[in-house]
This record gives C-alpha cells, structure tokens and sequence, in this order.
C-alpha cells in the first residue's frame, strides 16, 4: 500500500521504493490531473540517490503515456529548485525523486501542487486511495515518449539562481569572508557552489560534492553530531564558518567560528531578527511545535507574533500564506520567507546566513549571543531519536498514558501523533513519531541541559517498558 508521510512516499529501495510503486504514484497524479481539467506540463526532478535518474524516466513514461506533457529536468538539483519551477512557471504539479534526508538505503516521491507548495494532505489523501484503486498503469518508453514530444529535458537553473539572489542585499560583494561547505554529497553544491561565486565569497571551500550513492556512510544530514566532526577542520583552516545541507538540499546546519554547533533554532530565530532589525523587514513568524521558545519570544520582543503549527512543512507554509508571516521554519533545519517559494531551501537560507554575518560584521557567535541576550532566552533545547520495531504499540502506548516527567505536567496537546507535554516557566517535551521512519523523535526544553535529559531519558524508559 501507498502511504504517503510528511515528506511524501519513501520507502526502502527495491522493498517499497520500486518500479513499480514509482509508476503507480505516477498513474494517480495523472488520473487525478486528468479529473481536474489540468493541461499543464508537469516538472519531474530527481537527486543524487541511488538510480534516482532512471526514476525520473519512470514517471516520465507514465505521464507520456497518460498524454501528459513532461519537463523532466536535464540534471539533479535540489528539492525546492523543482518546486520554483512549479511556482514560477505556474504549473498544477511537480514530482521529485528523493527521500530527503533519509539513508542511503531509501528513496521515495514527493509530490507539489500549484503554487509550488508540498501537496497537502488531503491531495496526497486521494493519492493514496486513487493508488490503491488502479488495476493498470498506462506508459510508454522515454524514446518513444520524446519522439511524440511529451517528454521534454529542462533546464531552470539561471531563473532558480536569479530569484534566490533577487533575496540577498548585493552589498555583500567583495567581502572578505571565508567559509566551508560541506555538500554532503548531495545536490547542493550544484547550486550554491556557482551561487557562492556570484556573491564574490572571498573564499568557500566546497568537501563532499562528488556523487556518492552512499553518502560516504553516513546519514546525509546535517545534524549535530554529523556538524561537530567538522570542528578541527574549522579551526585549523580558521573559517569564520562552516555550512552543511542535507542530500536534496532543504535542511541547513551551521558551525561557528569557534567550531561551536549553532543548531536550527538559532538559525531561525538570528535570520528573523536580522530580517527585522537589520533589513527593516516586518511580519509574524510561524514555527512547527518541536520548535524552541527562543523564537516565540523574539517575535515578542519584535512586536509581532509566533504561530505554531504541526510538524510538517505543509502546515508552516500553509499558514504563512494564512497571517502573511515574514518567515517560517522548523527544528530540523528548514525555512523560507515570504515572497518566495512556500518551501524549505537551504540553498536559500545558506545563502541568506551569508549575507547576514557578512552585513552585521560580526563573528556567528556573537550573533548568537545577541539573539539570545535581545529575547532573553535562558532555556536549553535537546532532542533524541529513538529506533522501535513496533510503532502500533508506541502510539497505543502514548494515547494511554504519559510519562513520568519530573514535575506535574500543566497540559498535553496532540497534533495528529505528536504528543507536546507543557510544564512550567515554558518548559515542555515533545515525543514526535516520523511519518517516515520507524522511529520517535524527543524534544525537551526545560532550564538547563541536563534537566532537559533528564525528561528524555524519562521518555525512554516508558516507551521501552
């Protein structure tokens, strides 16, 4: 069965992310497409994962031989480079052949709707019903799909580059900064590398942009852990930062000039303030619940508001569109302003940190500090992934009772399976189950770090019983 998550349809590969599957997905877009009166070209991207090309020819052939017209892009890019294409070029739909920043071992389909905004839940609800309705899949090969002209190789790269530098103050040229870039082995670098030079960085040292299939053997994310083993190569080569992104480009991860890891609730909440305060920008922000505090109580002392939505993209951009928000963003290293694409793009928010430590001309740290010292933030975030066999009895687990938290709990809110535990002073945890993944996410911002662990492991030993 299809099932499509926050992040679309992923499955392993050649288990559940197969030929077959691809096609099928392919099929109910088309049906659907159909249905609706749609006449529009539908954009096919696809990654660096492994095959993800031949991918992309899959869902090519089946919109061919639907008699749908196929832009399929001529190389991989990022994620929300197929989604600029959806916006600018006004389409109905998009496809992109990744599983974002999943294992090596994992690719999926990810689906994008006028606008070129992530499909919402309800479109890829009927996806799902229409996928397991079909009894046959109508496609042609990509020869004869091109000979009939409904198969087409695009390329959108210069209107994706031209409207992410519409974003950045041009002053930043002929800077002196001097920064690395850590691709991964994903496809940013196909972007920001050539971006990088445009903005004239004096110096942006580009490691892991080679396509490797198993991201060097490890997951293509930029997590903490993954941002730290960066450290001594920022110290000794004396960067005044260091930039990662995940392996389709949408997740940012930052290290200072000290090696220190600046983790994505800092990123959001020093971008908003430098919107605000630095650009003269206005408007509220919107962040999803496994968001710190941090960012709530800059927009307050900004004068505007933070909205919090569930996790999921969809939800933030949704409801930035909703109360006109200047930003929004997520834990996981995820963001957009308004204006642009309603999308996570870290080719953007790399490109917009730049322009930020570069305008403010002061060291990351500082940055940081200041944020922090302007909001008044005296509050520690952690957060911790579990791995279960069994995510049916972890749900029943946690719709039956909570866990034994240090401290009486002052309310629980659920957003869908995500269970957000609130105590006192703005202290809560979050247990967030992936959508995914067979796994549950723990989020914890108490006082200081060691209270915030002491609420994990207080999660831990009750999902484990």
């Amino acid at each position: 069965m299809i099932k499509f998550g926050t992040g679309g349809f992923r499955g392993v590969i050649g288990v559940d992310f197969t030929k077959e599957n691809v096609q099928l997905c392919i099929q109910a877009l088309c049906n659907m497409a159909k249905r609706s009166g749609s006449t529009k070209p539908v954009i096919v991207g696809y990654d660096y994962r492994f095959a993800s090309e031949f991918a992309g020819v899959w869902a090519a052939e089946v919109l061919a031989g639907n008699g749908m017209q196929c832009w399929l892009y001529d190389e991989a890019m990022p994620t929300p480079a197929i989604m600029s294409v959806v916006k600018n070029e006004q389409l109905d739909y998009g496809v992109m052949i990744t599983a974002s920043h999943n294992p090596y071992y994992y690719s999926g389909v990810k689906l994008f709707m006028k606008g070129g905004v992530d499909a919402d839940v309800a479109f890829t609800g009927e996806i799902e019903k229409e996928c397991a309705a079909i009894r046959s899949v109508q496609a042609i090969s990509s020869e004869e799909g091109t000979a009939k002209g409904f198969i087409q190789k695009v390329s959108f790269k210069r209107q994706y580059f031209d409207n992410i530098k519409s974003f950045i103050d041009e002053s930043i040229k002929n800077n002196h900064a001097k920064i690395l870039y850590n691709d991964l082995f994903g496809v940013g670098a196909v972007c920001l590398k050539p971006l990088a030079a445009e903005y004239g960085i004096a110096q942006f040292d580009v490691i892991n942009d080679k396509r490797d299939a198993f991201f060097g053997g490890v997951l293509p994310n930029p997590t903490k852990e993954m941002m730290l083993s960066m450290r001594g190569r920022v110290l000794e080569g004396g960067y005044d930062f260091a930039i990662a992104t995940d392996s389709d480009s949408d997740r940012l991860g930052v290290l200072d000039e000290k090696g220190q890891y600046v983790d994505s609730n800092d990123i959001l909440a020093c971008l908003y303030y430098y919107l605000v305060r630095y650009r003269g920008m206005k408007g509220d922000i919107v962040k999803n619940c496994a968001t710190s505090i941090l960012v709530d109580r800059v927009a307050e002392k900004l004068g505007y508001r933070c909205h919090e939505v569930d996790v999921g993209f969809k939800n933030i951009s949704s409801k930035m569109l909703e109360t006109d928000a200047l930003i929004g963003g997520e834990s996981s290293g995820g963001l957009t302003v308004r204006g642009y694409v309603m999308g996570k793009d870290s080719v953007f928010s790399a490109s917009l940190f730049m322009e930020m430590v570069i305008r403010m001309g002061k060291p990351v740290s500082e940055i940081v500090r200041e944020v922090h010292d302007f909001a008044g933030y005296d509050h520690a975030i952690e957060e911790e992934t579990l791995t279960f066999s069994e995510m049916d009895r972890v749900k029943k687990q946690l719709e039956g009772a909570a866990p034994a938290f240090d401290g009486p709990i002052v309310r629980m809110q659920q957003f869908n399976s995500n269970y957000k535990y609130y105590f006192d002073d703005d202290c809560w945890v979050l247990i967030r189950m992936s959508g995914t993944e067979p796994v549950v996410r723990v989020f914890a911002e108490m006082k200081s770090a060691d209270e915030s662990d002491g609420q994990i492991s207080a999660v831990k030993k009750f999902l484990s019983a």
